[in-house]
């Protein structure tokens, strides 16, 4: 067999520059799907597919996928990036063995916060107080809360969207959900600060754990990280972890965001059943979920190798300067403000020296893309 082609998508998602580096350095070929004609990718040299974007038209877009696949020049795998990819992947070609993401009821719970709390829940996992709209609990969730759409990406008249958080003050607010863009989930909110733990789910049980803790967020008010350090999961969190991948039937690469409180307890805020943003700092440890994720859909028996990653820290150079200008504008809430961090104290942590190694999307072989991929990033959130 020769050279693997492997093609990834969307090519605007966050983990796409290097999932391109890790996939290369297992010695597969990279395309990638996007919905515009010169995503950043494309200075990688990776070949693009431009499709209509789903949140514009969901059938054009399911037939441009489709139309992928077919014909000699058709990819070996197709592996989707992010929540929209997955769910347009999943819609397009189903349970194909060439899809190395997920699919069917698999790619329905990756997608649906309310399954996953409650499969959470069952599992043993620490849950924050959660009111499902539309469905009969007499949870009472205290204000100040936040309200999460339940599903990931929704279809309205053949586009595909998403819905930002809302936050709620007092049942006033929660009454004005549109219940259109519902189900959603009702939380308090909570101070803390975030953690992930990922591995890879076999027939086994879970393999390569590995774990993060962001030390600052793009924007302090919920967002991806700008900065993030490594730590070792907690084994009886990982345990529960484990039951509750086994209990909704996952296998494949994974990431369980957690939000760590002043007390300690982890609490479980979702899954994410694709690759995720900080996916720098586990390929810098030697955890190559993206190249692992292939490698089980090519070898039913494969499992990763035991790796023990050494600390570090990663950063994302365009949110790092993009931290510093949320935090200037300020909290927008008195429960952000108690909580929010100090101008000074940010700009230490993003002026401190590091070594180029130490960024996101930063490989030997493209010095120059870090700088073509900052100002991408810069210009997507300020124009």
């Amino acid at each position: 067999m020769g050279q693997l082609h492997i093609c990834i998508g969307f090519a605007e998602a966050l983990p796409a520059p290097e999932v391109v580096f890790d996939l290369r350095n297992a010695g597969y070929r990279v395309s990638a799907f996007a919905r515009t004609a010169r995503p950043t990718l494309i200075h990688l040299g990776v070949t693009i597919t431009q499709i209509p974007a789903p949140e514009q038209d969901v059938q054009a877009a399911t037939a441009a996928i489709q139309t992928l696949m077919q014909g000699n020049n058709a990819p070996d795998y197709i592996l989707p990036l992010d929540d929209t990819g997955l769910w347009l992947v999943d819609r397009a070609i189903g349970d194909d063995p060439r899809n190395a993401g997920a699919s069917g009821a698999q790619a329905t719970v990756a997608l649906d916060k309310a399954q996953q709390t409650r499969a959470a829940q069952a599992a043993g996992l620490d849950v924050p107080p959660t009111q499902i709209t539309g469905e009969p609990d007499d949870t009472q969730v205290p204000y100040p809360a936040i309200a999460r759409a339940a599903l990931a990406v929704r279809v309205t008249d053949n586009q595909l969207g998403k819905d930002d958080p809302v936050y709620l003050v007092s049942d006033t607010d929660a009454g004005q959900l549109d219940p259109l863009n519902g189900p959603y989930l009702i939380q308090p909110l909570i101070t803390g600060t975030g953690e992930g733990v990922f591995g890879v789910m076999t027939d086994l049980g879970v393999a390569a754990w590995s774990g993060h803790r962001r030390l600052r967020m793009m924007n302090p008010h919920g967002s991806g990280a700008s900065a993030c350090q490594s730590i070792t999961p907690d084994p009886a969190l990982c345990a529960k972890i484990e039951t509750f991948l086994h209990d909704i039937g996952w296998r494949g690469p994974f990431m369980i965001e957690l939000l760590c409180d002043a007390d300690g307890t982890r609490w479980f805020m979702e899954l994410n059943g694709r690759q995720w943003g900080s996916l720098a700092l586990a390929r810098r440890q030697g955890f190559a979920y993206p190249t692992w994720a292939i490698a089980q859909k090519t070898d039913a028996d494969f499992t990763p190798p035991a790796i023990t990653g050494a600390p570090r820290i990663q950063r994302h150079l365009g949110r790092e300067l993009l931290h510093l200008l949320f935090v200037l504008r300020g909290p927008k809430s008195d429960f952000h403000k108690a909580s929010w961090p100090s101008f000074w104290a940010s700009l230490r942590g993003v002026c401190a020296p590091a070594p180029l190694s130490s960024f996101y999307n930063y490989d030997p072989k493209h010095r120059g893309y870090l700088i073509r991929d900052t100002v991408a990033t810069l210009k997507k959130v300020l124009q």
